[in-house]
């Protein structure tokens, strides 16, 4: 890393997200297991064990960043208050699903949920709203859709 690089931010993934790439690995896995088993002019020679190597490299460190650490007591006490905050901030502006679902009924609906994003969306406010999510409610993520009024 550079003088003037930053390190990167960890991202939390999601639990679908973490076993899409443990089932990817796995298939990588298997198929590296397959061609072992062959001789030469066949298909096991013809695969590049070194590159299918490193992808299940890439995956290990993938799926090692991105499993939420574990957190507790005050930690977790801060985590919760500061989703309570991004929840009420998201809740001023947010068009509701009645809003969403009719916009030619409701004169100023896309106007309204563009000022939103905007204001919550650009920022960063949602993504760390969804990464606090994932470290305090995993595998039972809530979703900003669960914050919005019907009407």
């Amino acid at each position: 890393m550079g003088p003037r690089a930053k390190p990167k931010k960890k991202q939390v993934l999601s639990v679908t997200e973490l076993d899409n790439l443990k089932s990817e690995k796995k298939d990588l896995e298997h198929a590296l297991k397959e061609a072992e088993g062959y001789g030469a002019g066949t298909a096991g020679e013809q695969m590049d064990k070194a590159k299918i190597k490193a992808q299940i490299a890439h995956y290990d460190r993938e799926i090692e960043a991105g499993t939420p650490t574990k957190v507790r007591g005050k930690t977790i006490d801060s985590l919760v208050r500061e989703a309570k905050e991004l929840e009420e901030r998201f809740k001023k502006g947010l068009p509701t699903r009645y809003e969403m679902a009719h916009p030619a009924k409701c004169p100023g609906a896309v106007r309204k949920h563009m000022k939103w994003l905007n204001e919550n969306e650009k920022p960063g406010y949602v993504d760390r709203w969804r990464e606090i999510q994932r470290i305090i409610n995993t595998g039972e993520e809530k979703s900003i859709e669960e914050l919005r009024e019907d009407k």
